[in-house]
């Protein structure tokens, strides 16, 4: 359509004439097409007799189509749920067992209705029968004296009404009626027994019970014949059980006219627990619930730990899990036992054991610092083995053991440790120098980048470090040596290493206030108590005022080894069961560390395999090396070998040794540099081992000049130095390093 009208004046150039577009065929089948899709999307539209051609995906996308009507479900999600039909079968089996074992006490109560239902009617058909309800107008008559002649005209009327009843047809029928049910059940309890017609009774009790039951309501008595199979102590959970719970009054979360109601069937999600999502009335919120957990648990009669209240998306709604049984009765083999494959540790987390749900609990340590505690065999030690294996499966992460008592349960753990050692302090307090060390130069790294914490695309660059340090009060208790500098070292760290990819997990028994660095504790993200010995050393390990709120690690029962307080950002409080990696014929961790150690060695990460910053300069502060365990594997440090401490060894120290060893001239030919390296390490630093003839020196200095920058660079990385060879003419032309040059690299302040 156009806006000039025929009579209008019309413009210089004559209007488009649109079908020009579409005067190829297909153009004009491809509107057509696009048409009749969208009419056919719309409420209104419809197929005609040119539809059903096939529609290719790429033609629907040309045809402008975002998404297509998703396809209707016949029958409702709740019929084809396993979970579903598992909860209403126990229902209804509870019901039967419930009804059947209550069927004698039922019959009594049908027995008194029916007896009472037969005197009602017995009665009542008597009194209509023999007109005693002109009985009150006679006593009426006498009591008012209105006299014999009147008195004997109602006896008289009586009489004659009587005797009209009684030959109404209802009443002959109702008598016949009565007297051939009579005479047929006689007929069959004399000729087939009292067997077959006990059945026929049926409709006479059943009518006579019904009479019964309109007596009571008359009277407005209370009766219940079949009792509520819902409300039994062992019932299955159920809208009516939950309704009557919130309604109790010790909760105090439902009035007696607010109902709770289902969002969808109760689905059975274990053997012995099933869950329920429920919408609460208006005024009513998932945390006003959650926190009646208690009495909540006290009303349903279950224990408070077979209880579990979530708050289900809007603060209306909550899931409602309840178990019949102890959640945590059996003991959980880890699945790195069955599947020990590469985890996600900075990412998902490491797998430490389930709750009450039976969901597996990932335990996430980014970011943040750690603490564990508890008595001596309550399985703190099994949470702490699910926790290194984990870890170990995970090439990205560098693990530093320090085993504070009994090293030798670690030992298994070697082939996976960074550094892993045994009791000896001055170590721990020369480790904890070495962490300090790494996190500066980390933060110097993230001050070149413009940025305030690293994440996992740092990784490759800068591993995780996580230093875990078991029986802390071994270290930090009373007495105990270089206590004081260990202690404030760790509070030192743990104020502002957690963003430098680099965390810390202590490990403690039986501690008390000073156990646990009070810095550190301030600064933990995820806290784990064991079954404790007191109030006290449950405060220690979690929060200050934890027993008051709820977390009463003492009060975990003895018998189950494993329970678990779990204090960590949205699992607050919650109780989980440490999952078992051992039985009583082999370590279950063996083949969990194997795999780990095969795993790292696969992409260069395995102990001893790479360049460690924190195990060189522990080699070059202690001249002993706790790499996989030092080199017995058994966490002992040791003089290293050769190849290990090759490894280890700073490069810039080594560059500092040659030009000592040369009285430290200003400069030195990478040629000269290459001799030397090559004399101690030919392996490394030979033309052999750089790929070139014995005689192309000028080959060697190349290829060795450039290797030498590159782990220059590694090692330099992050520290914000740097350090490259340059060239000179003066005294004969060259190309090599400065004295200057190497100690500015090396951190040494100019003389």
């Amino acid at each position: 359509m156009t806006d000039y009208m025929p009579d209008s004046p019309q413009p210089d150039e004559p209007p488009m004439d649109v079908r020009q577009l579409f005067a190829h065929p297909d153009a004009l089948a491809d509107v057509e097409r696009e048409a009749r899709a969208r009419v056919r999307l719309t409420h209104a539209g419809h197929d005609d007799t040119t539809t059903g051609t096939v529609l290719l995906a790429h033609e629907v996308d040309d045809a402008g189509i975002t998404e297509l009507p998703a396809p209707r479900r016949t029958l409702p999600t709740a019929l084809l749920d396993r979970e579903v039909w598992r909860h209403r079968i126990d229902v209804v089996v509870h019901s039967a067992g419930f009804h059947l074992a209550r069927t004698p006490r039922y019959a009594w109560r049908l027995g008194h209705l029916s007896v009472l239902g037969a005197w009602t009617e017995l009665r009542t058909a008597c009194g209509y029968l023999l007109a005693t309800d002109y009985g009150d107008m006679i006593d009426e008559a006498k009591r008012h004296s209105y006299g014999n002649d009147h008195v004997a005209q109602l006896r008289a009327e009586r009489r004659k009404e009587g005797k009209a009843r009684r030959r109404e047809n209802i009443t002959i029928l109702g008598l016949t009626g009565f007297t051939t049910y009579t005479t047929a059940l006689i007929a069959l309890a004399t000729v087939w027994g009292t067997g077959v017609t006990a059945p026929f009774l049926i409709p006479a009790v059943g009518f006579l019970a019904a009479c019964g039951v309109r007596e009571l309501g008359r009277r407005a008595e209370p009766f219940e014949v079949f009792e509520q199979a819902a409300a039994a102590v062992d019932a299955p959970l159920s809208d009516v059980t939950l309704n009557q719970a919130l309604r109790n009054p010790k909760v105090k979360v439902l009035a007696e006219d607010q109902v709770a109601e289902l969002v969808g069937p109760i689905r059975s999600v274990a053997i012995n627990a099933c869950e329920a999502t429920l919408k609460l009335p208006s005024g009513v919120t998932a945390p006003r619930v959650i926190a009646a957990h208690e009495a909540l648990a006290e009303a349903l009669n279950v224990e408070p730990g077979w209880l579990d209240i979530r708050q289900a998306g809007h603060p209306n709604r909550i899931t409602v899990w309840i178990a019949t049984s102890e959640p945590f009765a059996d003991a959980r083999v880890s699945p790195l036992v069955d599947s020990p494959e590469r985890q996600d540790a900075y990412g998902k987390g490491v797998p430490i054991g389930f709750n009450r749900r039976g969901e597996v609990v990932y335990l996430k340590l980014k970011h943040v610092m750690a603490l564990l505690g508890g008595m001596s065999r309550t399985g703190k030690g099994m949470l702490l083995r699910s926790l290194i294996c984990g870890l170990g499966l995970d090439p990205r992460v560098n693990i530093r053991l320090a085993a504070g008592a009994k090293p030798g349960e670690h030992i298994g753990y070697a082939p996976v440790c960074a550094t892993f050692f045994g009791r000896r302090p001055e170590r721990l307090l020369a480790l904890l120098k070495a962490f300090e060390r790494e996190a500066l130069r980390r933060e110097a790294y993230l001050e070149d980048q413009g940025r305030s914490k690293m994440g996992e695309e740092d990784l490759a660059d800068f591993p995780w470090e996580i230093l875990i340090i078991d029986e802390l009060k071994q270290y930090t208790g009373k007495g105990k040596p270089l206590a004081e500098e260990i202690s404030q070292a760790i509070e030192d760290l743990a104020a502002f290493v957690a963003a430098l990819n680099m965390s810390i997990v202590l490990s403690t028994q039986d501690p008390d206030k000073d156990t646990v660095p009070r810095g550190y504790k301030s600064n933990s993200g995820a806290r784990m108590a064991t079954r404790t010995g007191s109030p006290t050393q449950t405060n220690a390990i979690l929060k200050e005022g934890a027993t008051g709120n709820g977390m009463r690690a003492h009060e975990l029962p003895s018998e189950r080894k494993g329970l678990t307080i779990l204090d960590i950002d949205g699992l607050l409080g919650a109780l989980i069961r440490s999952f078992i990696i051992e039985d009583e014929t082999h370590d279950g961790a063996a083949p969990i560390i194997t795999a780990g150690r095969r795993l790292r060695e696969s992409v260069h990460r395995a102990p001893g395999q790479y360049y460690d910053p924190i195990e060189a300069f522990l080699l070059e502060y202690t001249g002993l090396s706790s790499v996989g365990g030092g080199p017995g594997g058994r966490g002992k440090p040791e003089r290293p070998t050769a190849a290990a401490a090759t490894l280890h060894r700073s490069l810039l120290a080594d560059l500092l040794d040659i030009f000592e060893a040369r009285n430290n001239p200003d400069r030195l030919r990478t040629a000269e540099i290459l001799a030397v390296l090559a004399e101690d390490d030919p392996a490394t630093w030979s033309p052999a081992a750089l790929g070139v003839r014995d005689d192309d020196e000028k080959g060697w200095a190349s290829k060795g000049g450039t290797k030498l920058s590159e782990v220059i660079a590694q090692e330099l990385n992050g520290t914000g130095r740097t350090l490259t060879s340059r060239e000179w003419t003066k005294g004969g032309r060259g190309r090599g390093y400065y004295l200057a040059d190497v100690r500015t690299a090396a951190g040494i302040a100019p003389e």
